[in-house]
């Protein structure tokens, strides 16, 4: 079954906190972990208050994003909970971006 959680509320005061002296960081650097940890934190509590026992992300469907680096944040989130695995599946394909467009645009 394929859970859509509802968007999570920006949460700037833990944002913040989390990122303070990483102002200046690069694109792939160690400010984008700490957003994709965020995100995949909140996916995976969601999915274990839910009953779910997987979790993925569409964060690793941008050729802009390291997919690795975004792996490895749904990995860390996912090992909090007994039972919940991050299903890691490699998005970046030409075929996956124009699903990705189709969907998004289904959903609005």
């Amino acid at each position: 079954m394929l859970c859509m959680p509802p968007d999570c509320d920006y949460d700037a005061e833990n944002w913040y906190v989390r990122v303070k002296g990483m102002e200046f960081d690069p694109e792939r650097g160690r400010r984008c972990t700490e957003c994709f940890d965020m995100r995949m934190e909140r996916t995976s509590l969601y999915a274990h208050e839910h009953g779910y026992d997987a979790i993925a992300t569409t964060n690793a469907t941008s050729r802009w994003k390291d997919a690795k680096q975004v792996n490895d944040s749904g990995y860390r989130a996912a090992s909090r909970y007994e039972g919940l695995v991050y299903w890691a599946y490699d998005w970046q394909s030409d075929e996956m971006t124009m699903r990705k467009y189709e969907v998004s645009s289904m959903y609005n």
